[in-house]
């Protein structure tokens, strides 16, 4: 005989869900993103910038040679005014995209949203600049140096 007070005991069916689910790994595009940005304000930026600023050295090297360095006329660049405009494409675009990693890598470090490449973002966003001038600065002069001594001639 069966109690009024109690149902008998069920066995629970095959398949019922007896401990919580597995975590899921969860996706960090933050991190990712900010890395990607980084990387692009370091290396690729620069990278234009340098071989833009090569050639203007090289084009307009000489005349500013000739000048001595004092009281730069601009106008010395016009020949090379295209690349210049290159130079500084690349410089705004390296800015924008470094101050991007580095806002976007503090929030991805903060919020544990791919904190190791958050912070690799933020380190190359902080050394970005430097190497960009760093450089810009070899180059041009490197590209200065490719045409002192030879009349002014193109090499």
């Amino acid at each position: 005989m069966s109690s009024p007070f109690a149902a008998p005991y069920v066995a629970p069916a095959t398949g019922t869900l007896l401990a919580p689910p597995p975590k899921t790994r969860k996706r960090r595009p933050l991190g990712a993103f900010a890395l990607v940005a980084g990387i692009l304000s370091m290396l690729v930026a620069p990278a234009v910038a340098g071989f833009a600023a090569f050639r203007v050295g090289r084009g307009a090297g000489a005349q500013i040679v000739a000048q001595g360095g004092q009281n730069l006329d601009l106008r010395v660049l016009t020949p090379v005014r295209d690349l210049v405009l290159v130079v500084e494409i690349a410089f705004w675009s390296g800015t924008a995209l470094g101050i991007a990693a580095l806002v976007v890598g503090i929030i991805a470090t903060a919020r544990d949203r791919g904190r190791p490449m958050g912070i690799v973002a933020i380190v190359l966003a902080a050394l970005g600049p430097l190497v960009f001038g760093a450089l810009v600065a070899v180059a041009l002069v490197a590209g200065a140096g490719t045409t002192t001594g030879t009349g002014g001639a193109l090499v």
